[in-house]
């Protein structure tokens, strides 16, 4: 009798093992997104001239963008979110300045584009397409192996 008095609360404090550890993997602030990596807009040593774009999506939401319309360099950190379809990266604020515009990021062919960007930093100029970082080094690794 006293066993089967017990077993709600050994029931409940299972559940609770249980469930605690799914609880707290959902609360996690790691995402396992397919975009997370680096994108180069210019991979490899022998970087061209001209406008360029490196994005960093760290797994746990933090972001980091280093742009060049061509009037010299400037990095970004702030965080990112992924729709599904597309990153959406937003910037903190620096320095008392307010928080540059958020740009939205669309995969493209081995990596991803910018389809909404700050106009007034890139004037005319389109920011470049990135290739991820590790797609760029498995092609340079094979073309070396095959030279």
């Amino acid at each position: 009798m006293r066993l089967i008095n017990c077993f709600p609360l050994q029931f409940a404090a299972c559940a609770i093992w249980l469930l605690a550890p799914a609880a707290a993997l959902s609360a996690s602030t790691t995402t396992h997104s397919k975009f997370v990596g680096t994108y180069l807009s210019h991979p490899g040593d022998d970087a061209q001239a001209g406008p360029s774009m490196n994005l960093s999506l760290g797994a746990d939401g933090t972001a980091t963008v280093t742009e060049d319309p061509g009037n010299g360099t400037t990095t970004l950190f702030g965080h990112w979110i992924d729709s599904g379809s597309q990153v959406k990266v937003t910037f903190d604020a620096v320095e008392g300045k307010p928080a540059e515009p958020p740009m939205v990021f669309q995969p493209g062919h081995d990596g991803l584009q910018a389809v909404i960007w700050n106009h007034a930093t890139w004037g005319k100029t389109n920011p470049p397409p990135m290739k991820n970082r590790s797609k760029v080094k498995e092609r340079l690794t094979h073309n070396k192996a095959t030279d």
